[in-house]
C-alpha cells in the first residue's frame, strides 16, 4: 500500500497534466515517465490509470489540465503560534514545514489539492477526513501567507473512491 501510494504521488508529481485527457493519455504519461526515468517499470504497474483519468476528468483536474499556474510538492516552510497545536505552547514559536502535493494558483485565490491513497470506504472517510484536516489546512495557511491570495478551496482527493473532500 505504501509503494503503491508513493507510486501515485511520484506521477502525479511528474505527469504533464495537459497531457492527461483519456486513460490512454495517462497510460502513455506513464510509460514517458519511464523511459525518462522519473519512475521504474514496477512503480508504473501499482498506478491505476482509470483512477489518475478519473481525477483529471473532474471539473478541477480539467482546469489543472489548462492552467499554467500549478504548484506541485510545494516545499513550505513557515514560523507559527504554537497556540494553534496546543494551547500550552501559548507565546512560543513553532516551525511548521511540509509538501503540497497540488495548488491552483488562479486570480481570485487558491485551490488546495492533497492527495490521498488510502483504500477508504463510506463508513471510514469521516474518520479518514478528520485525520487529515489539520494537514491540509496548514498547507491552505501556508499558501495563503506565501502567495498573499485568499484560500477558495481546500480539498482531499481519495483516488481510491474518485472522490474530492473539502476541509472547511
Amino acid at each position: 500500500a505504501v509503494d503503491a501510494g508513493n507510486a501515485v504521488h511520484a506521477v502525479m508529481q511528474y505527469i504533464r497534466y495537459e497531457a492527461c485527457g483519456s486513460e490512454e493519455e495517462v497510460r502513455e504519461e506513464l510509460q514517458r515517465l519511464v523511459n525518462r526515468q522519473y519512475i521504474t517499470r514496477e512503480q508504473a504497474e501499482l498506478v491505476n490509470c482509470a483512477q489518475i483519468a478519473a481525477f483529471f476528468a473532474t471539473e478541477l483536474g480539467c482546469r489543472l489540465r489548462q492552467s499554467k499556474n500549478v504548484l506541485r510538492e510545494f516545499k513550505f516552510s513557515i514560523l507559527d503560534d504554537g497556540e494553534n497545536f496546543d494551547p500550552q505552547l501559548q507565546g512560543e514559536k513553532i516551525l511548521l514545514q511540509g509538501v503540497v502535493d497540488c495548488a491552483l494558483l488562479e486570480e481570485d485565490g487558491i485551490t488546495v489539492v492533497d492527495f490521498k491513497t488510502d483504500k477508504v470506504t463510506e463508513a471510514t472517510l469521516p474518520e479518514r477526513t478528520e485525520h487529515y484536516r489539520p494537514q491540509v489546512l496548514a498547507y491552505a495557511d501556508a499558501l495563503h501567507r506565501t502567495y498573499e491570495l485568499p484560500i477558495k478551496q481546500a480539498l482531499l482527493y481519495f483516488f481510491h473512491m474518485d472522490r474530492f473532500v473539502s476541509i472547511d
